[in-house]
């Protein structure tokens, strides 16, 4: 098998967007220099990474002093091979407000929702990219074990049920795992 062309983001992003037959825009990021065409999510992840943004939005919106939104599915140049599109992002307003078609470099927060597309390797890929990038955590949140791996700086660990969430990033945030599901 022919080894696939690798192309940087720049060359990503200037291509021209694909779309199905039914003109639904077909969903790609870039892991590695890699273009990785992405299957439309399942109701069950749309679903917790909506859910997700609500519980990080209701604590934004009381701590606005912070500065910082929550986006879902805002494509993210994190390097100049890598072009993802995290499920849940939350960043500084500052940044978001910036010009431009996509985010430019790795969110504050960076969540991921596993789907069964998603490979160990473009998974590890995208934290080690994300924490590189100055991500302070990365939530790499698994729907059929509902429970979330939590990435920060060289440590992780992986939470299930009542335990709870917390971030350096949100000071008195805490919400359990559950809740997410």
């Amino acid at each position: 098998m022919p080894a696939t062309a690798l192309v940087t983001s720049e060359q990503f992003l200037a291509l021209p967007e694909e779309f199905d037959r039914n003109g639904n825009r077909i969903k790609d990021e870039l892991i590695g220099g890699e273009i990785v065409k992405m299957p439309p999510a399942s109701r069950l992840h749309d679903r917790i990474k909506n859910r997700i943004s609500r519980i990080l939005a209701r604590y934004l919106d009381q701590n606005s002093a912070l500065n910082l939104d929550t986006v879902v599915e805002m494509g993210a140049k994190d390097s100049d091979r890598d072009t993802f599109i995290p499920d849940v992002i939350v960043a500084s307003c500052n940044r978001l407000d910036e010009e431009g078609r996509i985010f430019r470099g790795s969110p504050e927060l960076a969540i991921e929702v596993v789907s069964p597309h998603d490979t160990a390797a473009h998974l590890k890929r995208k934290v080690d990219t994300y924490l590189k990038g100055g991500s302070i955590a990365v939530w790499v949140v698994y729907p059929e074990s509902k429970s979330v791996m939590v990435y920060s700086g060289d440590t992780a660990h992986e939470l299930k049920g009542d335990q709870k969430i917390e971030v350096t990033l949100l000071p008195g945030f805490s919400t359990p795992v559950s809740a997410f599901f």
